[in-house]
């Protein structure tokens, strides 16, 4: 039996740049913020447990109340990403822990992906002042603007 060593070559070469551009679409899993560990957050009982005590189980919060220091906010985030597409989020918790005047837990909630609303962001740009130059204005608009004397000399 003769084999083509040519279509042989070439049959590897396909199949290996297909496998690399396969493995370039592969999804990516990004988990952000707050990491959530259910048993720790059950554990958690309002009435009972204090600042102190959702300190040590939980750690410093993602976020703090906005006008006071009543509310923590622990956020978590996951999102899926395939090759240059954007970015799905597929999970979004928040622990919501309320305290109350002494400090003791007075509230645990809870919210989802549900419970998130996009924003718009204005597109618009602020205007400065002075002159835009352009691409060939940038590069060249430094010609001319040094007085040469040239490098300096050694013992001048």
């Amino acid at each position: 039996m003769h084999v083509n060593k040519r279509a042989l070559r070439t049959a590897l070469g396909v199949v290996l740049v297909t496998g690399v551009a396969v493995s370039g679409c592969a999804k990516t899993v990004n988990h952000r913020g707050y990491l959530l560990d259910e048993a720790v957050i059950e554990e958690i009982r309002p009435g009972v447990d204090n600042r102190s005590s959702v300190l040590a189980a939980l750690g410093s919060p993602s976020v703090g109340g906005t006008f006071d220091d009543e509310t923590w906010y622990y956020v978590s985030r996951t999102q899926e990403h395939w090759a240059f597409f954007k970015p799905d989020v597929t999970a979004h918790d928040v622990i919501v822990i309320s305290f109350d005047d002494r400090g003791s837990v007075a509230d645990i909630g809870r919210l989802g992906l549900d419970d998130t609303q996009d924003i718009d962001t204005v597109g618009r740009k602020t205007p400065t002042r002075g002159k835009e130059l352009g691409f060939f204005e940038q590069i060249f608009s430094n010609i001319g603007r040094f007085s040469g004397g040239g490098p300096a000399q050694p013992g001048n």
